[in-house]
């Protein structure tokens, strides 16, 4: 496979500091059982449903330097890999910049990678556009 990482891109018309403080709480834009503990080795954790049920992902937070970069190391529960997410924020003349790249789709299951990165590609944009939208109107 190819493709082995997502990389998304937005900007946002909040500046970068506001863009950070709204990342780093994401029960405001992602959904009120979410959990970031936004520290070096601090938990994430996201509960959500599907057809096929309930499901949790979970992630550590690897690097932190605000207002501009989180790593997390990223697995959902039912997973034999983990993957990493980074968010890098940067400051525009008029708002911000966001970059996600999701990583390590290289340890899926190669049956599964292709399913796999296109579910969260899609969920990430989502999300990013959740987020940019909040920090935007906030």
């Amino acid at each position: 496979m190819s493709v082995v990482q997502i990389d998304l891109a937005k900007e946002c018309q909040a500046p970068a500091e506001h863009l950070w403080d709204i990342l780093v709480s994401p029960r405001l834009w992602w959904g009120a059982g979410v959990v970031l503990d936004p520290v070096s080795g601090g938990r994430f954790y996201e509960p959500w449903k599907d057809v096929a049920g309930e499901h949790h992902t979970h992630g550590r937070v690897l690097e932190i330097k605000a207002p501009n970069f989180l790593l997390l190391k990223w697995w959902d529960e039912d997973w034999s890999f983990e993957t990493e997410v980074s968010f890098q924020i940067s400051a525009l003349k008029a708002g911000s910049h966001i970059r996600l790249v999701h990583s390590g789709w290289q340890a899926a299951p190669e049956a599964e990678q292709r399913d796999l990165i296109a579910a969260h590609r899609q969920g990430w944009s989502y999300h990013l556009e959740n987020l940019v939208t909040f920090a935007g109107k906030n």
